[in-house]
């Protein structure tokens, strides 16, 4: 494929061209809101004659990624660097991405301009003027990402699903949006519109794009293959991993669960093994622990944080096994983690959810075995793993792999189950744990196909070998992915023994981890987030779509029939406990009028929950936090209504709880947690903020529970409080405190009154009319508020109480020791939100502190969308739109004029250097009648118009030099592309040569001779014995496409399945249980 440019009439186009069609890209701009939108329409290639399109890029495109809009400005994303690394079986070949491009559509600043590795314009392929003017791509930082070798495509199959689901023989092979495991789809958000673009195509329209190339599904992970033999039996071994981007992120960034059920560093990882007698394929999946947890980078050992409760953790628990168990079946869990230190918390979370659910079955559907791999190895070393074996010995067998024989052309076997095993980080003890079962099971294969005896000791043979090594290489790529280094212990896994340098090698890893875990994640995580579309108001490139348009409008004219609107009770406390731990009522401050106010959700911020010295901030004692989670949750609970703690977060001295109705649980989503240090300089947590922010319903949330400075003359040092929180305190997606619809700062803000000490304690001994009104005016809160200083377009509830600092302990004494501390409101709550409405603010007398407590009581409006329901409403008005507007007609993206020079496209896909015929760009004869890509092409209405109207114009770009040449080409240049693979610096694709020109060169294994295959008459899986992998060449480029006709699916060219052109005998393998759930009678192939 060829990616062309157009600025015909100054319009500018871009054409992703294939063999016989064209996806025509174009920009509209909005006369309203000025944004721009994105055309689209699929055309035969022959079309775009007489359009002056010229080539964009000197290189080829091997596939489209979709869209992304940064700062208003939308680019096509391409791959434009590729090798070939495995091919399972031989009709599907997976290739690395080592190049991604990106293509504005709607701006001419980056047109022809190569960048170096910093994402610059390379010097010389501009003039002075736009060298002074550009610094960076604007997509350097997911181009950069996409193209370090960790990401993964093919164009033959399917790669986000397995083997056995796929199926062996599926002659409807080509990659689509009907069969895509969407969370192995790295490239989905950049995909979003063009995927719902392409649900509303007819089946004909639909197959087009498919067989085109035009969908490309990118995962990220690790693929492999190696060519060995078993005796005479020459066999293919690939290791494929997928990783899931639900809950994508680095190392400290991305822990246990979500919401949603989605968990830290999920991976599906499958080994396959083919050969011209028999095709094997066994699949595990690993992934963090599936509670809510967290853990700190900045210290070594960081503690095990558990941030929500046994209650709240249930459901979505129970959820994410519930996807398991429907994916895969059976689940075995292999729970690695340590019986000690900070590990065993988790182990015993983990043990009490299985045993506390009432959906999973345990010991039916679910099995855990716990295995702690540092005691068990801690003596005779990694061989002491092996002990794990007899414990899931059973499993094992029962769950049994996929088998298919080639040569009877039928299943014999179906993996039954997964195994999902976890540690920590689920990397290196997993990695290693994983390897050993798929060695075990493997030789369980082998011997019951015969290929090798009972008592065949293979340990040494090239094909374990070759197991061994891509399994070290798939930990250390997955290693890579979530911590920047390679595995520990793939020593261990390559050689089966560790070294002393292997130990060494290890050690100077985990000092790497803990550098790039502090000083490079943020950054790492930060670009994940832009390529998920995570950012703060991120969304994906719309497309111009008047009938989406439409139905959006008719839509909101029905959010009445979708969107439920409710009000939520809310109560908000803070209360500086000045470090007690004593056991008191708190009804007076949760409950101030009884059971008649019991809130939906309660959310509570304490100060100073440990003694303010040097030696108690150093050591923070966070069962401080959890005597008060206790304390408070006996209080809510003591009526009938329960209330469950959905989360807490705890920095040093500061505690914010966060509990909600048990009946209101289902509303709330996605809580997450944030802390700021202020304390001497940002280094101690004895001043500062820790915030929660959650959604409830469509409604979100955020609350921010502060500590400032104290001091009466130390405002500005409150105000740069105020500040840095406010800067720093950050969600996941990068959200910050004011992106979410309601906000609440709350707790000690040591405020003070701007009077003498003893006309505000006479004030409020006489207690006049008017008093406290009196005092406010000189609040130095108030005053900051005020001036728009803090706090900007926050309000604070009428304040009508008396000042809630200091008192006496156990009286209501105002402070009568030597300092006599000024009476002060310095605990205070203050709010943001069109849709909060206070019902009341004011203190508690409780006594067991120098604070009073405060509560706030608010009645907030929430909007909760039934989903479902919207999809229903928005397809019923898409079918009443085509009955009524079936006559419209498609209005193409490209000018109809006569008058434009008529030129060849021939002459645009010339390449750059030399003006001679392409291979790639001949037109292809015999043509198809052309197919107009339309919106909803059964109502023949395109994506441009709802009638026959010119589409709208961007306004005049800037003139480029030479902008007045018809055609021109490329710029020549020397130009040195950006290749993140030191083989691949200088070429953008794979040349026809064999796999062993790639960046990892796999061993090469020659046969003897004198070495015959096993079955005489036989082909074998390749034919070029003498390199590690001879993949099948695509017919990319190669052939012309012939008419495509509805609903007849293509076959791939040039791709013969080997090993069923001749049928033989088959091997009868022993039935044993290991091979799970057999296939009755032979069926002849022609047959199935």
């Amino acid at each position: 494929m060829l990616i062309l440019l157009s600025t015909e009439r100054r319009e500018r186009k871009l054409a992703i061209v294939s063999e016989s069609y064209a996806l025509l890209f174009s920009p509209v701009k909005d006369k309203i809101s000025k944004k721009s939108s994105c055309a689209i329409e699929l055309i035969p290639k022959e079309q775009l004659q007489h359009h002056r399109f010229r080539r964009l890029s000197p290189h080829e495109v091997h596939g489209f990624i979709g869209l992304l809009e940064i700062d208003g400005l939308i680019f096509i994303g391409v791959i434009t660097g590729k090798t070939k690394v495995a091919s399972p079986i031989p009709h599907e070949i997976i290739n690395k991405i080592y190049a991604i491009d990106f293509f504005c559509l709607n701006d001419n600043t980056w047109d022809f301009i190569e960048l170096d590795q910093s994402g610059k314009p390379i010097a010389g392929d501009m003039n002075d003027l736009q060298e002074q003017q550009l610094s960076r791509h604007p997509c350097y930082d997911v181009r950069k990402l996409m193209s370090n070798g960790s990401f993964y495509y093919s164009n033959d199959f399917d790669l986000t699903t397995t083997l056995q689901n796929r199926g062996f023989k599926n002659e409807d092979n080509l990659v689509n949006d009907d069969t895509i495991e969407e969370e192995y789809m790295w490239n989905s958000f950049l995909m979003e519109e063009i995927l719902a673009y392409r649900d509303r195509l007819d089946s004909h329209t639909k197959h087009i794009v498919d067989n085109e190339g035009f969908l490309t599904t990118v995962i990220r992970g690790f693929a492999e293959t190696f060519v060995t033999y078993i005796k005479r039996l020459k066999i293919e071994l690939t290791v494929i991993s997928k990783q899931s981007w639900k809950r994508a992120g680095t190392r400290f960034n991305a822990r246990g669960i979500d919401d949603e059920g989605n968990v830290a560093n999920f991976v599906e990882t499958e080994l396959i093994m083919y050969s011209n007698e028999y095709c094997y394929a066994f699949t595990q999946v690993r992934g963090s622990v599936p509670i809510f947890w967290e853990q700190d980078a900045a210290i070594m050992n960081a503690k095990v944080t558990i941030t929500r409760s046994l209650e709240a953790t249930q459901p979505v628990f129970d959820e994410h096994f519930a996807k398991l168990i429907s994916k895969y079946g059976p689940v075995n869990i292999i729970n690695l983690l340590s019986t000690k230190s900070n590990e065993i918390e988790l182990s015993r979370r983990y043990r009490t959810h299985l045993k506390k659910s009432d959906k999973l079955g345990f010991n039916k559907n679910i099995f855990l075995t716990e295995f702690d791999f540092h005691r068990e190895t801690a003596q005779d070393g990694f061989n002491a793993a092996k002990n794990l074996l007899p414990l899931i010995k059973d499993a094992l067998l029962t769950e049994g792999y996929y088998c298919y024989d080639v040569q009877e052309d039928q299943i014999i076997s179906e993996q039954n189950g997964v195994f999902r095993t976890n540690c920590l980080d689920c990397l290196d003890r997993t990695n290693l744990v994983q390897q050993l079962m798929s060695y075990e099971l493997f030789k369980t294969f082998l011997h019951d196909v015969e290929l090798i005896t009972p008592r065949a000791n293979v340990d040494e043979s090239d094909f374990i070998k070759k197991h061994n090594a891509l399994w070290a290489d798939q930990g250390d790529q997955i290693s890579q992915i979530y911590t920047g280094t390679n595995a520990l212990k793939s020593s261990y896994s390559r050689k089966g023994k560790m070294s002393l340098s292997g130990a060494l090698s290890d050690a100077k890893k985990s000092v790497s981890r803990m550098y790039i875990n502090n000083f490079m994640d943020k950054g790492k995580q930060q670009n994940i987030d832009a390529l998920l579309g995570r950012l703060p108001n991120q969304r994906p490139v719309r497309l111009y779509d008047p009938i989406g348009d439409y139905i959006n409008e008719e839509l909101s004219k029905m959010s009445d029939q979708y969107t439920a609107t409710s009000n939520m009770n809310l109560l908000i406390g803070t209360y500086n406990v000045n470090g007690m731990s004593k056991r008191a009522d708190l009804s007076k401050w949760l409950f101030p009028i009884g059971d008649k106010f019991k809130p939906d959700i309660v959310v509570l911020g304490l100060q100073e929950v440990i003694e303010m010295s040097a030696s108690a901030i150093l050591n923070a004692d966070n069962t401080k936090g959890s005597f008060w989670e206790y304390v408070v949750k006996d209080c809510l609970n003591q009526y009938d209504e329960q209330y469950i703690l959905l989360r807490v977060e705890q920095m040093t001295s500061l505690v914010i709880l966060f509990f909600v109705k048990a009946d209101k649980v289902k509303n709330v989503k996605r809580v997450e947690g944030s802390t700021k240090k202020t304390g001497f300089g940002g280094m101690t947590g004895n001043k500062g903020a820790v915030a929660i922010r959650f959604e409830y319903g469509s409604t979100s949330f955020c609350f921010v529970n502060a500590h400032f400075s104290a001091g009466n003359s130390n405002v500005d040092e409150r105000a740069n409080d105020y500040l840095s929180i406010n800067k720093n305190i950050s969600f996941a997606r990068s959200r910050k405190i004011l992106d979410n619809d309601s906000v609440f700062w709350f707790g000690d803000l040591n405020y003070r009154i701007n009077l003498a000490n003893e006309v505000v304690r006479k004030e409020l001994e006489l207690e006049r009319e008017g008093y406290i009104d009196r005092l406010l005016k000189h609040d130095q809160l108030t005053q900051e508020i005020d001036s728009g200083i803090i706090f900007h377009d926050y309000c604070e509830p009428a304040l009508q109480f008396r000042p809630t600092y200091k008192f006496d302990f156990g009286t209501n004494l105002y402070d009568s020791s030597e300092k006599r501390r000024t009476p002060s409101w310095t605990d205070r709550i203050v709010y943001r939100g069109a849709n909060l409405h206070p019902l009341a603010y004011s203190s508690a007398p409780l006594t067991i502190s120098d604070h009073r407590p405060v509560y706030a009581a608010y009645r907030t409006d929430v909007s909760i969308v039934d989903e479902e329901k919207k999809h229903e409403l928005s397809k019923k008005i898409y079918e009443e739109f085509k009955i009524k507007d079936d006559s419209v007609g498609p209005t193409s993206l490209l000018s109809t004029d006569d008058d434009i020079e008529d030129i060849e496209l021939e002459a645009y896909l010339e390449p750059i250097h030399k003006r001679s015929p392409s291979p790639h760009v001949t037109p292809v004869k015999n043509m198809p009648p052309p197919v107009p890509l339309t919106a909803h092409s059964s109502s023949s209405i395109s994506l441009v118009s709802l009638s026959n109207r010119e589409p709208r114009r961007i306004p005049d770009l800037p003139k480029r030099e030479n902008s007045n040449i018809s055609i021109a080409p490329v710029p020549p240049t020397s130009r040195s592309r950006q290749g993140n693979y030191k083989d691949n610096t200088n070429q953008r694709t794979d040349s026809n040569s064999d796999v062993e020109n790639i960046e990892r060169v796999p061993i090469v294994v020659s046969r003897p001779p004198s070495v015959k295959p096993r079955r005489q008459g036989l082909p074998e899986s390749h034919e070029d014995d003498n390199t590690s992998i001879n993949l099948p060449e695509s017919s990319e480029g190669k052939k012309k496409t012939p008419p495509i006709i509805p609903n007849k699916k293509q076959s791939l060219e040039n791709v013969p399945i080997e090993g069923l052109t001749k049928k033989v005998p088959p091997i009868v393998p022993k039935k044993k249980a290991s091979l799970g759930n057999f296939y009755g009678d032979t069926v002849d192939a022609t047959e199935q």
